[in-house]
């Protein structure tokens, strides 16, 4: 299963006008034959105009639900779609579950990172987008990775993406996002 975390930056939180939560994380799921890897072509989906790149970072979890592994991740949204099903109080699960919805780059093994210190960036066409650090996540990963346990069924090889900093914006044919974890693992996709 891939997990999700909305709204764990209060600054994107603000940039898409949504209150920051304070009590819980935000979760939803996408379906893990959505994940691309690294170097994909990605197709953007014919049903929606608005398709926006959301720079993160993913973790892999181990046999005793730890972090094993890290990596970059690309989590696509079909933000008009998004914003139709909240209006109407239904489920995200077409704007964030769509097929290559979930690119991953390479993953790199957890040992020894401090998860608390890393800084995401995310170019869009050689333009950077997105700049955030683990530190000002809302829920840090000890934090966050507690609370799925309790509330979840987590098995070994769950993968949770840890929410995206400020900065998101369209995604169109023909661009290309570069995104790293500075110093861990860089990652490129290309959209058609």
């Amino acid at each position: 299963m891939i997990y999700c975390i909305g709204r764990n930056y209060a600054k994107h939180a603000q940039e898409l006008g949504n209150v920051a939560p304070t009590d819980r994380p935000v979760v939803f799921f996408k379906p893990p034959a959505a994940a691309t890897p690294d170097s994909t072509v990605t197709r953007l989906p014919r049903f929606s105009n608005e398709v926006h790149y959301e720079g993160e970072l993913a973790l892999k979890l181990g046999p005793s639900l730890q972090v094993e592994f890290i990596t970059i991740a690309n989590d696509l949204t079909a933000r008009d779609i998004q914003r139709e099903a909240q209006n109407s109080k239904s489920p995200w699960g077409l704007a964030k579950g769509f097929k290559q919805s979930c690119g991953l780059g390479p993953w790199v093994k957890a040992d020894g990172l401090d998860l608390g210190a890393l800084e995401i960036r995310l170019l869009l066409n050689g333009e950077l987008k997105q700049r955030g650090f683990t530190k000002d996540l809302l829920f840090p990963v000890p934090r966050l990775l507690n609370y799925l346990k309790e509330n979840f069924p987590l098995e070994p090889g769950d993968i949770v993406l840890t929410g995206t900093p400020e900065g998101v914006g369209m995604v169109r044919p023909g661009d290309e996002i570069q995104a790293e974890i500075v110093g861990v693992t860089k990652a490129t996709w290309r959209f058609e």
